[in-house]
């Protein structure tokens, strides 16, 4: 009963002393003023007197100089602030202290924030910090001594503004202010924890390459590597030169929709459509299509086209197509067209077509096409087509197509076909063709065919057929005026005589299986001069046999052609010694001939004789050398 007893006393005074306690609250309290033409400051410090109480300001709802004219008479303060100020100003009370700002309604289209950026442990001001608020894209940076001002636009209704501090080796610090009215702050931002970092391939940003650092002022280059982390995306965006568009300093933290750039733009980005009378330069990805007067430059991946009449480059990898007056560079994989007059570039795989009027190069792999007037390079595997003006080069396997008019070389195994007007080149197999106006080479297996000049392969277990044919090995065929095969070579030197000279010489090179014959004589006013191929087997021990078919051409004094005849000539060897042997047999001979005493074949066994044409059976006999 006396707990119930003393409850109900508390509510009782409660309930009887809050009219007191309500009086005594500043605005409440009547005050009398009569004054003509005083500064607002002077009203205020008199009021605040007679009040008991303080006021304090929010910005600067007003200018304290203003000079007014005020008579009351024992009115509540805020009547008379509402009748001096006319409805102006708001206030708050907290205490016995009044706090005064400017009314939503009369705010101000634009106010400043200034203030002091410092070290939270060592407490030193911290030059060049960003200060950026994010949905006005306003941005400003910290002086030698910390301080900075920024000019913000108050776009109503809102009831915080948030503001944010980067810098380079410092956490980023967010905070809230009330937006609309002048106000200055003090920030103190924490340095980053230091991290283990693991190793890894640092690719520099569009700021530090070489037109980055003649085009981008310091200023956007010091925003990029202060807010690493806030980008923004924007429909629309228009600059003259980079330092100088709608964005303003935060030019390179926003994605666009469409730029337009007079000279030049700067973007974190680009999600549609660039446009521009010089370059355009993006620090991120792009997509769909930036076209430009003398370059596009994008830091990340590009999606889309890009067209411009000096260079593209991308510093990642591309998907689309880029046409370029002077060059195409795209740092990582490529996937679809290049067409330049100068040189195309990739620095990874990529597939699809180059066209280049000097050069394409690339550092990986490729699938596709290439087609350059001067050379195609790939510093990896080819499978497609190369055709090259000067030299086509792969430095893993070709498999495809190489044509050139001078050089081409696959480090690795070609499977297709090279040809060259000079030299095809292969640094392991072949499978395929190599057709050259002057040499090919093979430095592993020809399992194809070498066709040209001069063929030269570690081993033959295809074709070869040239003037001069090497090989260290060979389980194929070689045929060309000289085979050398230098394991397990056939290499023999004949002195004979025939029914068509009395003396003749015969080198014969290649393999047992296939061999090569170069032929020489003379007679009494003749010469003869000869080619053929031939084969040779063993009977039984020192007995053999070789199987030749040739032609002669024979001239008389005046080297003048005389006859023309083809010789099968079945010759048994009897080997006399390991480098000497003899040998004789038929030759079964058919020619056409002109004047020419003696007649070929005269008073030999004839198969037909038609004048200037005729068959006969002759003879070979000699000895062997090697």
């Amino acid at each position: 009963m006396s707990r119930f007893c003393f409850i109900l006393l508390i509510c009782l005074a409660g309930i009887c002393g809050a009219p007191a306690l309500y009086a005594q609250q500043p605005l409440n309290k009547n005050v009398s003023i009569n004054v003509v033409r005083q500064p607002v400051d002077t009203v205020l410090a008199r009021l605040s007197l007679q009040s008991k109480g303080s006021f304090s300001f929010i910005g600067s709802p007003f200018r304290k100089d203003s000079l007014v004219t005020l008579r009351v008479v024992n009115k509540p303060l805020r009547q008379v602030l509402d009748q001096l100020f006319q409805g102006r100003i708001q206030y708050v009370e907290s205490g016995d202290n009044i706090v005064l700002q400017r009314a939503d309604g009369q705010r101000e289209r634009h106010y400043m924030i200034s203030g002091t950026v410092r070290d939270r442990l060592s407490g030193q001001a911290i030059e060049a910090a960003s200060i950026f608020e994010h949905s006005n894209l306003a941005s400003t940076f910290t002086d030698s001594e910390g301080h900075f001002h920024l000019r913000l636009r108050d776009r109503g209704r809102m009831p915080s503004v948030q503001l944010t501090v980067s810098k380079e080796f410092y956490l980023d610090t967010a905070l809230y202010i009330m937006p609309g009215f002048d106000r200055e702050i003090s920030i103190a931002i924490a340095p980053a924890p230091p991290v283990q970092l693991r190793e890894f391939t640092v690719t520099d940003g569009v700021e530090k390459t070489w037109l980055g650092k003649k085009l981008l002022s310091n200023t956007l280059r010091r925003q990029t590597q202060n807010i690493s982390r806030f980008f923004a995306e924007k429909p629309v965006q228009t600059s003259i030169v980079p330092s100088l568009g709608t964005h303003g300093k935060m030019a390179g933290q926003v994605v666009n929709k469409f730029s337009l750039n007079i000279v030049g733009g700067y973007s974190a980005g680009l999600d549609g459509v660039e446009v521009a009378g010089g370059f355009n330069i993006n620090k991120k990805d792009a997509q769909y299509a930036q076209v430009a007067g003398l370059f596009n430059m994008v830091g990340g991946h590009m999606k889309g086209a890009q067209a411009t009449g000096g260079m593209n480059r991308v510093m990642k990898s591309a998907m689309g197509a880029q046409a370029a007056g002077i060059a195409n560079i795209i740092d990582s994989s490529m996937t679809g067209a290049q067409a330049t007059g100068g040189i195309n570039k990739t620095g990874g795989f990529s597939s699809g077509a180059q066209a280049a009027g000097l050069a394409n190069v690339g550092n990986g792999s490729f699938m596709g096409f290439q087609a350059a007037g001067g050379l195609n390079i790939i510093r990896g595997e080819v499978l497609g087509a190369q055709i090259a003006g000067l030299s086509n080069y792969s430095e893993g396997t070709s498999k495809g197509a190489q044509i050139t008019g001078g050089l081409n070389h696959a480090k690795g195994t070609v499977e297709g076909i090279q040809i060259a007007g000079i030299y095809n080149s292969t640094g392991d197999s072949l499978k395929g063709i190599q057709l050259a106006g002057i040499a090919n080479r093979t430095n592993g297996i020809n399992h194809g065919a070498q066709i040209g000049v001069f063929n030269y392969a570690r081993t033959v277990k295809g074709l070869q057929f040239g003037l001069i044919n090497i090989a260290d090995s060979s389980a194929g065929t070689s045929i060309g005026l000289v085979n050398i095969v230098r394991k397990n070579g056939y290499y023999k030197l004949s002195i004979s005589a025939s029914d068509l000279l009395p003396v003749q010489a015969s080198l014969k090179t290649g393999r047992r299986q296939l061999y090569s014959v170069l032929m020489a004589g003379k007679g009494d006013a003749q010469y003869g001069f000869g080619f053929g191929i031939g084969t040779a087997f063993t009977l039984y021990k020192r007995l053999g046999m070789t199987a030749e078919l040739v032609q002669q051409t024979l001239f008389d004094g005046n080297w003048d052609v005389s006859a023309t005849i083809g010789r099968l000539m079945p010759l048994v060897n009897f080997r006399i010694a390991p480098w000497l042997s003899v040998h004789a047999g038929p030759a079964f001979s058919i020619g056409e001939y002109s004047e020419l005493h003696p007649v070929p074949g005269k008073g030999y066994p004839s198969f037909f004789d038609n004048g200037d044409f005729n068959a006969w059976l002759g003879w070979q006999a000699g000895i062997t050398l090697f």
